[in-house]
This record gives C-alpha cells, sequence and structure tokens, in this order.
C-alpha cells in the first residue's frame, strides 16, 4: 500500500511536467509563427530600462537600418518583442548587465535573434513573444510609445 501512493504521486507529478512542457512547445512553435514576419532593423542603444522580472525590460534604439517604418501589430494574446515608429524602435527583452548606451542592436525577426555590437563581436540574444503579464504591464507603463 506505501508503494502504491508513491507510485500515484510520481505519475501524477510526470503528468503534470509532460502537460506543461507540451504546452511551452506549442506557446514555442506559435511564438516562431509570429516572429517570422521578416522584419529587419538594427540601430543604436539610447535607454534600456530592467523590470524587477529577472532580466526583463526595454531596450530603446534609434534605427539606422530598418526594412520597415513601422510596426505595431498586436496579437491576441500577448505582445511582439518590438515595436517600431520611425527612427525609433523598443525591443522587449533581456536586458543584460553588459548592454551601454551606443551599443549597435540587430534584429533578424525570422531567426528570432538579436545580435548585440555585430560588426565588432558575436553576442547574440532570443526574442520571442511577450506572454507574461506581468512583462506586458510593464512594457505598457515604461513604452515610449504612449
Amino acid at each position: 500500500m506505501k508503494y502504491l501512493r508513491f507510485i500515484i504521486l510520481i505519475t501524477i507529478f510526470v503528468c503534470i511536467v509532460i502537460y506543461f512542457n507540451k504546452q511551452s512547445s506549442v506557446e514555442q512553435i506559435e511564438s516562431n509563427n509570429y516572429l517570422n514576419n521578416g522584419i529587419v532593423f538594427e540601430g543604436t542603444v539610447t535607454r534600456f530600462k530592467a523590470s524587477n522580472n529577472h532580466t526583463f525590460g526595454i531596450i530603446q534604439l534609434k534605427i539606422t537600418k530598418s526594412n520597415v517604418k513601422e510596426f505595431n501589430k498586436i496579437l491576441k494574446s500577448g505582445i511582439y518583442p518590438y515595436r517600431i515608429k520611425g527612427d525609433l524602435a523598443e525591443l522587449y527583452c533581456t536586458v543584460s548587465i553588459d548592454r551601454k548606451l551606443g551599443d549597435v542592436v540587430k534584429v533578424l525577426s525570422n531567426e528570432s535573434t538579436i545580435y548585440y555590437n555585430p560588426e565588432k563581436d558575436t553576442e547574440q540574444g532570443s526574442i520571442y513573444t511577450i506572454t507574461d503579464i506581468y512583462n506586458i504591464n510593464f512594457v505598457k507603463e515604461n513604452t515610449m510609445f504612449k
């Protein structure tokens, strides 16, 4: 009887892990589909603001190259990891302590990748659609696009 409880608890735990892993995979596939939109831009960091949620934050850019003048699409659940208006852009992503004003950032949406100082460094990061409500609220409260 002791072992039966243990087996039941382990089975429940495994089922929960499988469920959340599957859910995460579905969200990742949706994110990749949304970001496969051909957006490419590059700019210089003019400001950044980190939240209290791990290292999530906003990187503001003065655009130097872009294949679009504006990008402000809305998702049913979540937000895109960037917004562009004229020669200004914001990235909603990890804000490393290594970021400095004047850094060059290049975004390739189809690759879900950010390149930092691409002319002289190999540092890169990932972008993904933002679905965490805390991060969405942080963006809404701290965006320069109000």
